[in-house]
């Protein structure tokens, strides 16, 4: 069985070729929104590297704060989602289309507290969720994430 929750529409300005997949993690503390963008194949690891460190996600060892990170996350009126990641030598954006399933999933994140986890995982042999899961689960292999709080229009 196969669960691919691809999204077509998805802009990316500044990031790595990825694909953007929203998820919702369980977590002692409830549901967590995330944002996996895993890495295309082919992706040069110098380039994710590079991407991570120029907005200062953390390893999967280190906590993420969104007090501590340049970046930001909208509910656009139109309806779009998008994600701004600031630093001193410019930024970078994402943007996922109007969709029911993306209003639900911004939601459950503004429900959560507003903040959602924006995950780079290199090295996956695809987007689906069960190499996304066993990427995140211990001793998984390597990814970053970064804390994103929610603006309000």
């Amino acid at each position: 069985m196969t669960t691919k929750r691809e999204l077509y529409g998805a802009v990316c300005e500044g990031v790595p070729p990825v694909t953007a997949v929203p998820l919702a993690l369980p977590t002692t503390g409830g549901l967590m929104a995330v944002l996996a963008l895993v890495a295309d194949k082919g992706v040069p690891r110098a380039e994710v590297v590079d991407f991570v460190t120029r907005y200062g996600f953390a390893t999967r060892d280190e906590a993420a704060r969104a007090a501590d990170s340049q970046a930001r996350w909208l509910l656009e009126p139109d309806g779009r989602v998008t994600f701004q990641l600031l630093c001193a030598d410019g930024a970078s954006g994402i943007a996922l289309p109007s969709d029911p399933r993306i209003h639900q999933w911004a939601a459950m994140a503004r429900l959560g507290g507003g903040t959602v986890s924006l995950m780079m995982l290199p090295g996956l042999p695809s987007a689906e969720t069960q190499a996304i899961a066993r990427r995140l689960s211990p001793n998984g292999g390597n990814y970053w994430h970064l804390s994103v709080g929610c603006l309000t229009v």
